[in-house]
């Protein structure tokens, strides 16, 4: 878990010495996260890492990490002020669990979304679907992770951008 959290550190802090635009933020869904995007070098593509805990039962809590490459597909001019982003992309994700029947879960997703980005302030808000297919490794065999199809609910994030 250390080496794993040492990982998400080093690579936020990889990101932090460049001079592109990086957003900070929350998102909330299937489960509360910190977010942090960073824009690719010459595109108007994002790579995201999501760090958060499963909203479950008390008894079936879990951690995720979430990392994905959203690919802007689509900017409409719905409105005067602002900007408005369809984006998807590949992604893939990471958690761990504690109790009965959790254990290390890993597993490849989707992020399908829509993204409002403000004129005059440095905020980003968005909406998006995460479905994800994945193994739970348990001590002595692997089962499928059901858990993750709940990407299929929507979920919400508002960003700061620097």
């Amino acid at each position: 878990m250390r080496k794993l959290l040492f990982l998400a550190v080093a690579l936020c802090l990889s990101f932090a010495a460049d001079a592109q635009v990086r957003s900070v933020g929350a998102t909330f869904g299937t489960y509360e996260a910190v977010s942090f995007q960073h824009m690719v070098y010459g595109t108007d593509d994002l790579f995201q890492l999501d760090f958060g805990y499963h909203l479950g039962l008390p008894d079936s809590g879990a951690i995720k990490m979430m990392a994905s490459y959203n690919i802007n597909i689509l900017s409409p001019k719905w409105t005067g002020k602002g900007t408005w982003n369809f984006y998807a992309g590949p992604g893939v994700y990471l958690g761990g669990g504690w109790a009965p029947g959790k254990g290390l879960t890993l597993g490849a997703m989707a992020i399908v979304g829509l993204e409002y980005l403000f004129d005059d302030l440095p905020i980003q808000l968005s909406a998006d679907m995460r479905p994800s297919v994945g193994a739970i490794l348990l001590k002595d065999v692997t089962v499928f992770d059901k858990d993750s199809l709940l990407g299929l609910i929507p979920t919400v994030s508002a960003r700061y951008m620097f």
